[in-house]
């Protein structure tokens, strides 16, 4: 049996357990705003990504090691009753492998600001280039760029704290840990087909700036998921529960109460 590596890991809060799994290239630090918002009311669990936070990298990066890495997790904190998995981007891409590797544990789904197709060649291509830039010119200086494509419009030209927050974020990750997942996810299967099997409710959020995820991925998406509802927020690009975080998690507060009151009901 494999040995996967301890990810360090925030846990608060008592209830239905919430595993939040962040975007690329950040950590756990930016579901600060849902463990305030939510914590009260269900055991907030936030893991940090191998590579990224504190956490050890995979001997051999890859999406399914990432969703193994956090199943581990979950036996290590005896969390034993399924649990509602949200996934930001990359963050997506590790639920999907979840629902592939123990859809048993799992009651809910959120996929924000993330879809199911894998990269095209081009994209993988983008992708080899970034690693390249990284060793070229370091992480430092090629972190900065990336704030148009993960930042709307709207907060880059209209909340500077937002463009620091997330800055100061993507710093604070080791190269080795960003060059790794860059890596895992232009590997990644593709979970086209998977999505019209997905049976437990699902939750999609989208911010309407998103430079990242066509609208297009988004809908079909929603079409393809039987128990799938679409929310799309306005003023938000890809992060967008760092860009309107209000919002954003009174979207969350709702779906998790439809889904424990579902859960009470059966």
């Amino acid at each position: 049996m494999a040995e996967w590596p301890p990810l360090t890991c925030q846990v608060m809060g008592q209830g239905l357990p919430l595993v939040w799994l962040h975007a690329f290239p950040l950590s756990s630090l930016m579901w600060e705003a849902q463990r305030r918002r939510l914590g009260e009311s269900y055991q907030m669990i936030t893991p940090d990504l191998p590579g990224f936070g504190g956490s050890p990298r995979l001997a051999k990066p890859s999406i399914a090691g990432m969703a193994s890495s956090v199943l581990a997790l979950l036996d290590r904190l005896t969390v034993r009753v399924p649990v509602v998995l949200m996934g930001l981007s990359m963050g997506g891409y590790v639920v999907f492998e979840l629902l592939r590797q123990a859809p048993e544990r799992i009651a809910a789904v959120g996929l924000i600001s993330t879809r199911a197709v894998a990269d095209t060649a081009k994209q993988r291509t983008a992708r080899g280039k970034l690693i390249e830039r990284i060793h070229a010119e370091g992480w430092p200086t090629v972190a900065p760029t990336l704030l148009p494509r993960l930042l709307g419009q709207t907060t880059r030209t209209q909340r500077p704290k937002i463009v620091a927050q997330v800055t100061e974020q993507l710093l604070a990750n080791e190269p080795a840990g960003i060059i790794d997942a860059v890596q895992a996810m232009a590997a990644r299967v593709d979970s086209t087909a998977q999505v019209s099997s997905i049976q437990c409710p699902t939750l999609i959020v989208a911010g309407d700036e998103d430079a990242l995820i066509p609208a297009a991925d988004t809908e079909a998406m929603c079409r393809a998921i039987p128990n799938a509802q679409l929310t799309r927020i306005p003023r938000a690009g890809h992060l967008v529960n760092l860009e309107q975080p209000a919002r954003f998690s009174g979207v969350v507060q709702r779906f998790v109460r439809e889904v424990s009151a579902s859960a009470s009901r059966t």
